[in-house]
């Protein structure tokens, strides 16, 4: 069985699986500058045996960064890429959150190392998109000339094919009017969206994403509207959307894994989505095939023209993603859904993610 859907990206305009490879989960373990950044429990050999699944089954985008577990998920993609034909996987990378022993992640020598290592990890001799990961280019913005003047000599050189930028999480182009931190963060995105004109955005969205009003400009219409693609992150909420219940256990993180610190997976966060998640569970049933499957669809059909990436750590994870989806949801389906209480968009409510 092969992934069942292809798409054609705007932006790179080129077809590729309508499901991504995310490969943040594979780094392991890692920490950056103090902070936690990676996954407990990750076996490299499985890491990589999920890999090849995923290429078996029909994936031909892979999303990594050079921060995934200080590049172990680099390299580990790399390795597939040894025995695969690259010409025919589209490859997007990160850089702007590891500082190696420079001033700052975007230090131009730094960026120039990062990207170099970059391509040496995976093996590959240009990237089909390569992200900017944060929007910190130093105080008064100090490095962003000079880091949009190297992402535009690569991309005329070909060393990158498109260039990517993160999106915020709750947006509208209309927002950016006022003072508030919402508006703040809308008229910077807009300002660094201008600046760099990327051909590809990357944005969390899930079931439980905000509702946006009819005169509102979303981040999947802003995309449209300048003919740029959309990787759509966290659809299963970092696995909180097709957690199995019924163990009263907590379980622990490391210091080196993100969930140690996250407010997201503690045990009264957990209380209060199973109690949010009750009417899907009870319409869909509580299998992780069947809370993916709607996950999945409920992203897929909301944005036709997006990719959405999709984190694992072993072929069986990546093997139930990819071969849940069954038939679409039907229009009374989203209804329901959708129908779920949502938050109102807020700033205060950005939590940080990779």
């Amino acid at each position: 069985m092969s992934c069942p859907q292809r798409r054609v990206l705007p932006g790179l305009d080129r077809e590729v699986s309508a499901i991504g490879a995310g490969c943040w989960t594979l780094g392991g373990p890692a920490r950056n500058n103090g902070v936690s950044i990676g996954w407990d429990d990750v076996d490299p050999e499985a890491a990589y045996a999920a890999l090849v699944h995923a290429h078996e089954l029909g994936i031909t985008l892979f999303d990594t960064a050079d921060v995934y577990g200080l590049g172990h998920s680099e390299r580990l993609l790399g390795r597939l890429l040894r025995q695969v034909d690259r010409n025919h996987l589209v490859i997007s990378s990160k850089v702007g959150y590891f500082a190696g022993t420079g001033p700052h992640p975007y230090h131009p020598r730094q960026v120039t190392h990062q990207l170099a290592t970059t391509l040496d990890n995976l093996g590959t001799d240009h990237l089909d998109i390569y992200f900017l990961h944060s929007d910190d280019f130093g105080e008064n913005d100090h490095y962003l000339p000079e880091v949009l003047e190297l992402f535009a000599r690569w991309r005329v050189q070909g060393v990158i094919r498109a260039v990517g930028m993160r999106a915020p999480h709750f947006f509208a182009e209309q927002w950016a009017v006022g003072d508030d931190d919402r508006a703040r963060q809308a008229r910077r995105f807009l300002r660094l969206f201008h600046a760099f004109r990327p051909e590809v955005l990357t944005v969390r969205y899930n079931l439980l994403s905000p509702l946006y009003g009819p005169d509102e400009t979303d981040i999947f219409t802003f995309a449209r509207q300048h003919g740029a693609g959309v990787l759509i992150k966290q659809v299963l909420g970092q696995g909180l959307l097709i957690r199995e219940l019924g163990t009263e256990r907590p379980q622990t993180f490391s210091v080196d894994d993100h969930r140690c610190g996250d407010p997201r997976f503690s045990q009264q966060a957990l209380r209060r989505l199973a109690e949010r998640l009750a009417p899907l569970r009870a319409r869909y049933g509580t299998s992780t095939a069947a809370l993916a499957r709607v996950a999945l669809r409920y992203a897929l059909q909301h944005a036709p023209d997006a990719v959405v990436l999709v984190g694992f750590r072993d072929p069986e994870q990546i093997h139930t993603t990819l071969t849940c989806l069954g038939v679409p949801l039907t229009d009374d389906e989203i209804a329901e859904i959708r129908a779920i209480p949502h938050p109102h968009p807020h700033p205060h409510s950005l939590e940080g993610d990779q």
